[in-house]
């Protein structure tokens, strides 16, 4: 930090530190600036950085700080009690509650500038700055590197790191290496060997984690092969997978796995369907498939001698994939190593690209209008039903100007809430389920009315495929039933019971509010006087949604 009688524009000292650079670098590196406006920051602000990089990152950080100065003059000892702007910077993911590292604090009353040493790989980070009046960043690296808002930085973490793409190119350039040398048996013990060590993680230990790691590779190659190929000649092409992999798990008895499949009629079956095998039946059976499993077996293995019948058909098979592969040779490469990850392998850890996943994510954006809501007022935003193709970890954001407004997550099937953390949904893993998950936003305006405005839902994921909406665009037409009651005090402390027939199926979402804030709530929704959900509050209640069934499937009360 500098006194008020030698302020010194970042611009110059940027000039000065570039010249001082160049003079130890003169040829190597570029530089790459990143800065913000001065803004006021009464209260705390947020910027997210993220950069990425095959080697280690050096980022100059420079922060200076407006505050208010004491205009009366004195020694510097006086100037102890002056308020400071701090920048705190930590290793930050949307995915996870905990906050992360700290990896810088800096506290000025005038500039201060410092050097933010990461160690190679993808990072991003957190910053949250105040100041009394206002504050400026600028931010000088030798790496690119995206320094902004949460929609300034997020598309770019849907890429996959430059670590992964260096790892994922490494293990298929060794799959190359095999296939262009599968004709020469000296050559493809080699090649054989650079394919193990291209992709199994150093530090590998075990012969239980190598043998499920192998297997983890032999699926993921399979799904490349299958997608590469389109399932056009699925018999070679299983063929030549076994053959390169020499992968006998689950080997089925298949009508493409058979020579004589062409010519087999499938009516000939007919007589067995609806029968018990005799024992003798069972026995000759088994003793076929034994039989069949050796000579495939066999076939599978001369393969890889050359000049074979089958090493020459075995060879124009994979010379076929190669070739459609290196099309495209960077996204099959990501596919392969993207598929070996969601195997969620223990090996798959050690791996050094695997750290980068802390901040790998995906995400979409559904957004929804909402028009002028009068003071004192509760409304719904938004309300949709997200289905799960897989079990996925999401996070949900709401991006929103109204000042009160809470997200609520139900799972249908059993109509339990995803639990919150300061009113907003927990990072969580969703299984998939039958009736998906209802996603429902309500709002309350106070003393103050609130305009029309955007409301936008973020659902966050690791990767895709993320949660699919259940219709084609999201709704945010909704009809709504008040009901005004003044409350009679009775035994049963029962404030209403109401009785509702329902003549199509639908959603709804219930909603009590009671004029005495601190009045206890439980609400429930009855059938046949057994309770299907009940929910409780304080001066106010709500069942986010509940699936009302007609009268001819049930009848809710």
């Amino acid at each position: 930090s500098v006194s008020r009688e030698t302020w010194i524009s970042f611009e110059d000292f940027c000039v000065c530190f570039q010249n001082l650079y160049v003079f130890h670098k003169p040829h190597t590196y570029a530089y790459n600036y990143q800065k913000t406006d001065i803004k006021s920051t009464d209260d705390q602000i947020f910027y997210y950085l993220h950069v990425d990089s095959l080697t280690p990152i050096e980022i100059l950080v420079s922060f200076s700080a407006l505050v208010h100065w004491d205009d009366t003059g004195g020694t510097k000892g006086e100037y102890s009690g002056i308020s400071k702007g701090v920048l705190m910077a930590e290793r930050f993911s949307w995915k996870y509650v905990t906050p992360g590292e700290f990896v810088l604090k800096m506290h000025t009353s005038a500039t201060k500038a410092t050097v933010l040493n990461l160690p190679a790989g993808r990072h991003l980070l957190l910053f949250t700055v105040s100041s009394p009046i206002g504050h400026d960043i600028h931010l000088c690296s030798m790496v690119p590197c995206v320094f902004g808002e949460e929609d300034t930085v997020i598309p770019g973490l849907e890429q996959e790191s430059f670590r992964f793409i260096e790892q994922a190119t490494a293990i298929l350039k060794a799959v190359g290496n095999v296939i262009n040398n599968f004709n020469s048996e000296l050559e493809l013990s080699k090649a054989l060997k650079e394919l193990e060590l291209a992709h199994c993680p150093p530090g590998l230990h075990g012969a239980g984690l190598l043998e499920e790691h192998f297997k983890v590779f032999n699926r993921a190659f399979w799904y490349l092969t299958k997608y590469v190929s389109g399932e056009k000649d699925p018999y070679n092409y299983k063929f030549a997978f076994r053959s390169l992999t020499l992968h006998f798990k689950d080997i089925e008895v298949s009508e493409e796995d058979t020579v004589f499949s062409e010519s087999f009629e499938k009516n000939s079956l007919s007589s067995w369907q609806n029968r018990t095998p005799t024992s003798e039946e069972e026995a000759a059976a088994l003793k076929i498939q034994a039989f069949w499993r050796g000579d495939y077996v066999r076939k599978v293995l001369r393969s890889r001698k050359p000049g074979t019948k089958e090493n020459i058909i075995v060879k124009e098979t994979l010379q076929k994939l190669w070739t459609a592969i290196e099309l495209n040779f960077e996204q099959c490469a990501v596919i392969l190593l993207r598929e070996m990850f969601k195997r969620n392998c223990k090996s798959i850890e050690k791996f050094p690209c695997y750290e980068d996943e802390w901040c790998k994510m995906s995400f979409a954006d559904y957004a929804v209008t909402y028009a002028d809501q009068p003071p004192n007022t509760w409304f719904v935003v938004f309300r949709e039903i997200f289905f799960f193709p897989e079990d996925l970890l999401v996070v949900p954001r709401v991006h929103t100007t109204i000042p009160s407004c809470i997200l609520h997550v139900v799972d249908n099937d059993t109509l339990e809430e995803i639990p919150h953390v300061f009113s907003k949904v927990v990072p969580h893993v969703y299984p998939k389920n039958k009736k998906g998950y209802t996603f429902m936003a309500e709002a309350r305006t106070d003393d103050i009315p609130v305009t029309a405005g955007r409301w936008r839902l973020r659902l966050i994921g690791s990767c895709s495929p993320l949660p699919v909406l259940a219709r084609e665009a999201v709704y945010n037409v909704y009809s709504t039933k008040e009901i005004k009651e003044y409350y009679i005090p009775n035994d049963k402390n029962v404030m209403f019971r109401y009785s509702v027939k329902v003549t199509a199926s639908h959603v709804a979402t219930v909603q009590v509010q009671t004029s005495k804030s601190d009045v206890f709530i439980k609400l429930q929704v009855l059938h046949n006087e057994e309770e299907i959900v009940n929910v409780t509050g304080k001066g106010h209640a709500l069942i986010p949604a509940f699936n009302f069934l007609s009268n001819e499937k049930l009848l809710s009360s």
